[in-house]
């Protein structure tokens, strides 16, 4: 099944840190010191969730924290909300009681580079694919969704240096608009049948490897991989053999 998200789910969506830094410190009487060796996780309009290796706070604790991204900045006050551990590290939630006016733009990504804006949209991509996936045991992760960004940066690079292939129909086209992503995540592309010399249309299926630490790649009816690179050198290889003469 899938879920549909609704206007107010949106307007909680926790977004990625990216490459926001965070500093927070206590609140109280005397000079308190900013703590800044700390990772951002993730932020929305009600709070954030940082990182580190040696924050240490009590539940409800108030806090000033302050964002910095670029020439942006922002700044405000928050209580602990939860505190865990993650991968060696402590993690917290802050729950906002007040920010000031700039930190609109964090939220909004006006206060994001080029590259972070391209970013977070790959993010909240994945973050949807996520939510929405089957529960049914379907193989999806980051690592399939790297090998399609790979195959298609691959296939629009040939398009950009003049390369065009001839499709399974018989139609002249660039290689990246010969690419089709399927419901289960897989990549399909027109491939030169070894045996009838004919194009068809080939799966690629991101797969278990020798044992459960590894994943590799196999196309319909041809080769397994067991690394990007190998399989983008037969993909290559594959786009040549019908290439418009």
């Amino acid at each position: 099944m899938t879920s549909q998200l609704s206007g107010e789910s949106r307007l909680e969506r926790r977004l990625p840190g990216l490459d926001t830094s965070v500093k927070i410190r206590r609140r109280g009487f005397g000079f308190k010191q900013w703590c800044v060796d700390l990772d951002l996780v993730d932020l929305s309009a009600n709070g954030m969730a940082v990182d580190s290796p040696h924050l240490r706070f009590q539940a409800l604790q108030k806090v000033d924290f302050q964002l910095s991204s670029g020439e942006h900045t922002s700044s405000g006050c928050a209580v602990v909300c939860y505190g865990g551990n993650d991968e060696s590290k402590d993690r917290y939630g802050f729950l906002f009681i007040d920010t000031d006016a700039e930190f609109q733009g964090f939220l909004t990504g006006e206060s994001l580079s080029l590259s972070q804006i391209k970013r977070l949209g790959e993010e909240l991509a994945e973050q949807f694919m996520q939510k929405r996936k089957l529960e049914d045991g379907k193989f999806f992760n980051i690592q399939n969704q790297r090998m399609v960004d790979a195959v298609s940066a691959l296939a629009q690079r040939l398009g950009q240096m003049g390369l065009y292939i001839i499709g399974e129909a018989g139609e002249v086209m660039r290689p990246v608009d010969s690419l089709v992503v399927g419901k289960n995540s897989g990549l399909s592309l027109p491939m030169k049948d070894p045996a009838t010399g004919a194009i068809v249309r080939a799966n690629i299926a991101l797969i278990q490897g020798t044992d459960t630490t590894t994943i590799a790649y196999e196309v319909d009816g041809g080769p397994r991989f067991d690394n990007i690179i190998d399989l983008l050198d037969h993909i290559c290889l594959g786009f040549d053999r019908i290439s418009q003469p």
